[in-house]
């Protein structure tokens, strides 16, 4: 998948699920939170392997750096430019995460359809935040559903989220109630994530019909215009060819 899709679903993990700055030193330890450590944008200090990869490090190195305990108070998001290297250096971590899990756990099959809609591609973004356990176990659902004969993107979406909602790490058991709870999130929205990228194709198609009939009108200030039009066209079709990869 491309990096900067990547970071773009970063960034809404980031807004609607993840949130801002915990530290369990400065503002307690609520109920299902006991074997978290210091948290910023969902990555966590002591789970995860943030501190084991280079934009890891330097990623905990920059919290250190500017946190102080009365201004990074629970839920608290730093200003830029803090918070925009921040945010590049936990897409890093998760992208790297991404890669590996899906070439491990998705079958070719599975994976090339997670990628053709932006919807799965956001679950299965979003389950590196999860660990590895749930990324399998989210794997092995759209896996088996695809082995079946089922293709229907919409039908996967809804078996993505059903084993977020419906069940624990074991086919069978109860839902883990954090996930669970990320997963009614993530239907709110989820629908929103395809219709904003048909839209955004819709409106360069739009834009390259208006640049036709106003070259018509005066060709010769319109070339560049054209030029232009033409190129974000095929920049947004090579991206969506990517995601389908």
């Amino acid at each position: 998948m491309d990096k900067d899709r990547f970071k773009d679903i970063t960034k809404t993990v980031i807004d609607k699920l993840e949130g801002g700055y915990w530290n369990p030193a400065w503002h307690g330890v609520p109920k299902g939170f006991e074997t978290s450590g210091e948290t910023l944008f969902g990555i966590d200090r002591l789970r995860g392997d943030s501190t084991k990869v280079a934009s890891g490090q330097q990623f905990w190195k920059i919290v250190d750096a500017n946190k102080s305990p009365n201004v990074w108070k629970h839920n608290y998001i730093p200003n830029d430019p803090i918070k925009s290297q921040l945010i590049d250096l936990a897409s890093d971590i998760q992208y790297n995460d991404y890669n590996n899990w899906s070439n491990l756990w998705l079958t070719p099959k599975a994976k090339q359809i997670v990628e053709s809609d932006p919807r799965l591609i956001f679950n299965f973004s979003y389950a590196t935040w999860n660990g590895p356990g749930w990324f399998k176990k989210f794997s092995s659902d759209i896996n088996k559903a695809v082995d079946s004969g089922i293709t229907d993107t919409d039908k996967l979406t809804q078996i993505a989220i059903d084993s977020r909602t419906n069940e624990g790490l074991k086919t069978g058991s109860k839902p883990n109630s954090l996930i669970a709870q990320g997963g009614k999130k993530i239907a709110s929205f989820i629908d929103s994530l395809k219709e904003a990228t048909a839209e955004s194709v819709k409106a360069v198609e739009k834009g390259v019909v208006e640049t036709e009939k106003t070259a018509q009108r005066n060709p010769m200030i319109t070339i560049a215009i054209v030029a232009g039009a033409t190129l974000a066209f095929i920049i947004i079709l090579r991206t969506i060819k990517r995601n389908r990869k």
